[in-house]
């Protein structure tokens, strides 16, 4: 401290205004530590026992300031109280305005909660102390790069992933992907142009064939021919026959057939987050 006041001797202290001075000078460097404080800060006391907070020192606005304590209330106020004294030519004046935090309401008020307790320098030098290295960093630093690189698909969406579970139970970040509803996947040929588009819907669940897409087969039947002999049949002689064009009888229902391969229901989800 620039000044030490030496108070206690005897023969009276001329207290003149150049000495009350010299102690409001000597007084501001206590609020360089409100400065280093910053705002809304605990420097010491103001422990939690039970339902009441004891009194300690607070920092608000780089300002520090006597914390009365009491029962826990949701929001604190800077009370403000001014203290008059008689002069010489006996006249009462302000002469100190005593400023201490309390629990309660005014037109200012802060939150409680809002309040965080400073460490002390000898909690921060452990804390440096057992920080990282520098290799160490770099390390981590170069493992988060690499999970960017694996999660990128995920991240800038594109990607979809089969979910076994409900609709309901989709998680959160996640959401079902609308386009695969009673869809499977096929990866994209180029070369191939039923596949060469991205983003095309192929197939169909049902498929009637067509007489192009029936294998080339015949089907047997009987016939009556003219024969010679006993028992009724016929001589050629000079007889005429009419030989026209015959159909088998129809079979079959024309119904469209199934064309879907074994498969199992899943729900398909994409990424729904930034």
């Amino acid at each position: 401290m620039k000044y030490n006041f030496k108070f206690l001797q005897t023969g009276g202290v001329p207290l003149t205004n150049d000495l009350m001075s010299l102690i409001e000078e000597a007084y501001q460097i206590f609020e360089v530590l409100g400065d280093l404080a910053g705002s809304l800060t605990i420097l010491s006391g103001c422990n939690l026992v039970g339902s009441t907070v004891e009194p300690g020192i607070v920092a608000i606005e780089g300002k520090l300031y006597y914390f009365e304590g009491g029962l826990v209330s949701d929001t604190v106020y800077i009370h403000k109280e001014e203290i008059l004294k008689t002069f010489q030519d006996q006249t009462d004046k302000i002469l100190i305005e005593k400023r201490t935090v309390k629990f309660g309401n005014a037109i200012t008020t802060y939150n409680w909660d809002d309040f965080v307790k400073l460490d002390t320098l000898k909690d921060i030098q452990s804390k440096v102390n057992n920080s990282v290295t520098q290799q160490q960093l770099n390390a981590l630093i170069t493992e988060i790069d690499i999970l960017k690189l694996k999660t990128a698909p995920i991240i800038n969406g594109g990607i979809v992933f089969p979910f076994r579970r409900p609709a309901s139970e989709i998680p959160a970040g996640w959401k079902e992907c609308i386009d695969f509803r009673g869809k499977t996947i096929v990866g994209r040929d180029p070369n191939d142009g039923d596949f060469a588009n991205l983003g095309n819907t192929i197939g169909t669940k049902t498929h009637t064939l067509q007489i192009s897409e029936i294998p080339n087969h015949s089907h047997a039947y009987t016939r009556t021919s003219p024969w010679s002999g006993s028992g009724g049949g016929f001589s050629g002689g000079g007889n005429t026959f009419d030989i026209s064009a015959q159909n088998t009888s129809a079979v079959g229902g024309g119904q469209a057939h199934n064309n879907i391969q074994p498969s199992r229901i899943v729900n398909f989800i994409e990424p729904n987050f930034q």
